[in-house]
């Protein structure tokens, strides 16, 4: 799919799954179990969807998925997909890229689920940077809350994940910013302090990767939040923001963590708003 300068493509890296209260908050069961269903112990499942955009010479990575750098205890946690699964370097190579090709990733934010796959396992069993040769983009502020976080999302920002980043070529963005043509970064702070929206294109080509601001097509409802999000009061303000713009604008969102849409565009009806239709990336 075509956004401003760029070719758009999404790739699957695999799948995860964690627990469904938790994944829609104070949403009651009755009604999030309609679209999601629970295993025994009370997990549903989780795409690990990245996106892959192609422009003037350049490949972007947004995001990388959960990467392989699980102990058995979390795996069995999380049921993190494991090889042959393909993980982000797998799905690159299907889609007939070399993953020495990326010129640039995009993170959204450090969170294991999109950020495990920016390192790997290295030779000595060390982790080590996926994409050594690309330029990595980041907020700041995400940063700076991987390096200290708080209770709540200490089990979320692993060290083995964003530490070997900071030998690279790590280019730390301080708000919202357009890192390369057409290509732009939005911050936010509703899920976790520096969640980088990504929107690439103009007009009704545009395409936006929210990540865990709208990680399920079930999430475009406004007050469907998650437990997982730091300040759900802002997150609803944000996603609000946002998916009128989207409405409006015909934007098309890609659905990181939804198991059967990868992408949808949004239809608003007096005052709320709700997935419109699919769309194929």
């Amino acid at each position: 799919m075509k956004a401003g300068p760029w070719e758009t493509r999404a790739l699957s890296t695999g799948r995860f799954r964690l627990d469904g209260g938790a994944m829609f908050g104070n949403v009651p069961r009755a009604l999030w179990q309609r679209e999601h269903s629970a295993d025994d112990a009370h997990r549903i499942e989780l795409e690990l969807r990245v996106v892959l955009l192609e422009g003037d010479g350049r490949k972007v990575l947004v995001d990388t998925g959960s990467g392989n750098l699980w102990s058995e205890k979390e795996q069995g946690l999380y049921d993190v997909d494991t090889p042959p699964v393909p993980g982000v370097v797998g799905a690159l190579r299907a889609a007939g890229v070399a993953p020495e090709s990326i010129t640039d990733v995009v993170l959204t934010h450090l969170h294991f689920d999109h950020a495990g796959g920016v390192t790997c396992r290295g030779a000595d069993g060390a982790p080590t940077p996926t994409f050594p040769r690309a330029r990595h983009h980041l907020q700041r502020t995400n940063l700076d809350t991987a390096r200290d976080p708080n209770e709540r999302e200490r089990k979320s920002y692993l060290r083995r994940h964003w530490e070997p980043l900071l030998e690279l070529d790590l280019v730390l963005h301080d708000g919202a910013a357009e890192i390369l043509p057409g290509l732009f970064v939005d911050p936010t702070a509703g899920h976790t302090e520096g969640l980088q929206v990504v929107r690439a294109g103009e007009g009704d080509d545009t395409i936006v990767f929210p990540a865990d601001v709208i990680p399920l097509a079930s999430h475009v409802r406004v007050p469907w939040t998650m437990g997982y999000d730091l300040c759900p009061r802002t997150l609803m303000d944000e996603k609000r923001r946002l998916l009128t713009k989207a409405a409006e604008g015909g934007w098309t969102l890609v659905l990181e963590h939804d198991p059967h849409r990868s992408a949808t565009r949004v239809v608003e009806s007096e005052g709320r708003f709700q997935g419109g239709d699919d769309v194929a990336l």
